[in-house]
């Protein structure tokens, strides 16, 4: 017990409540009593950590360029950091009890730029040498100073991403060397415009889709 010698304003020594008293050089100070923390393994906290877990293993492999596309939404935390945080809430479900990651609903951009509207990936010889489409659905003509776009292949379970620091305008065909897209094989693609001078980016385009030969 703690003994109070100064008054209920003055200095004490030992422990009174959550409080520990003590003196340095004479000067007379107070700290909290260390809280031991509880973690014990509810059915919700197992649930958090492993959609923590599931959607932190799906986004390492794109990390660096997860930095690109998050950096700007990015506050008080470092981008991948961010990029979890939004896929938490926004790409696990619930399948019988365990999280697990939806890539169809993932996020993989957050930023102020203007989107267009869409963005065609295809590989007509199957060789890894992507074509670029950008339109957008009124067939107006816009100027965008880059872009990145995003490929996951759901059967290798692999990413394939492509940062692209080139000024171009919707209608026009970019290239890009990439993994191949094979015919037979569906893919998921995700893309947002990105200028390199800046750092900003865009929200997801709305509509991306990669295509094989």
């Amino acid at each position: 017990m703690g003994t109070i010698k100064q008054g209920i304003l003055g200095g004490f020594n030992g422990k009174v409540g959550t409080v520990v008293g003590s003196s340095w050089k004479g000067i007379s100070y107070m700290r909290g009593k260390a809280q031991h923390v509880k973690n014990p393994r509810t059915a919700g906290q197992t649930y958090h950590r492993d959609a923590i877990k599931a959607v932190t293993m799906a986004l390492r492999p794109i990390t660096s360029t997860l930095r690109l596309s998050f950096a700007e939404y990015a506050k008080k935390m470092s981008a991948f950091n961010k990029a979890v945080s939004v896929n938490y809430q926004e790409a696990i479900v619930n399948q019988d009890g365990n999280p697990v990651v939806d890539y169809s609903k993932l996020i993989l951009s957050k930023g102020s730029l203007k989107p267009f509207d869409y963005l065609n990936i295809d590989d007509m010889s199957e060789d890894g040498r992507y074509y670029l489409s950008v339109i957008n659905s009124d067939n107006s003509q816009v100027d965008y100073e880059g872009l990145i776009f995003f490929i996951y292949d759901p059967v290798e379970k692999v990413w394939c991403t492509g940062v692209i620091k080139q000024h171009f305008h919707t209608g026009e065909t970019l290239e890009f060397n990439g993994m191949p897209l094979y015919g037979d094989q569906e893919y998921l693609a995700f893309a947002c415009a990105y200028d390199p001078a800046t750092g900003k980016v865009s929200d997801p385009i709305p509509d991306v889709e990669a295509m094989g030969g």
